[in-house]
């Protein structure tokens, strides 16, 4: 399962930089030009992380970035914003809303793609949780049966999800190799 990567820059030259940083493989990119386009279209992508440039024209990063954040289905996805080189910020609408990180162009474009990886596993790394439940004291011996019966429904859920998405990444990366290989061969 490749992860979606939503680009959001007015600029077609760091839209194409950024395509084609990030490998086939295992990312898909989805490039947009302005605010608006972002917004008509952030449901429909559902993105693993979002990449947006402070100024775009309709709606700006920073009204944007506020609004995604806002959202329970989208507060959790790594949020990167970027700027121009000569572009004054504007701190108190920055703290309007939690993001990732802020880069100022140019960038670094291995640097990006390495730092996009690392902020998607991080958000997908699980809370730690207690050894042992911590019970309340007025729970009954059935209760705590019945309690720890559900646990273990969804910790046997949640296992086979982690093992299901670990079969496609694995088979993304196998086929993407099988593919080079393939092509390095043909061309022999």
């Amino acid at each position: 399962m490749n992860y979606k990567i939503l680009v959001a820059d007015d600029s077609p030259s760091i839209q194409k930089l950024i395509q084609i940083s990030f490998p086939t493989s295992e990312f898909e990119i989805f490039p947009f030009s302005d605010g608006q386009e972002v917004l008509d279209s952030l449901s429909q992508i559902n993105p693993d992380a979002i990449l947006l440039n402070l100024s775009l024209p309709q709606k700006d990063g920073y009204e944007l970035g506020e609004h995604i954040k806002n959202q329970e289905a989208f507060n959790q996805v790594p949020l990167i914003l970027i700027k121009e080189a000569f572009e004054p910020l504007d701190k108190e609408r920055l703290e309007s809303f939690e993001y990732d990180q802020l880069l100022q162009k140019p960038f670094d474009s291995d640097a990006l793609v390495q730092k996009v990886r690392t902020a998607i596993e991080e958000r997908k790394i699980p809370m730690t949780l207690p050894e042992e439940p911590v019970w309340d004291l007025g729970s009954t011996a059935e209760m705590k049966v019945e309690l720890d019966e559900k646990v273990r429904e969804l910790v046997k859920k949640e296992i086979l999800g982690v093992q299901r998405e670990l079969e496609k990444r694995i088979k993304a990366r196998i086929l993407a190799e099988l593919k080079m290989w393939l092509i390095d061969n043909q061309k022999q």
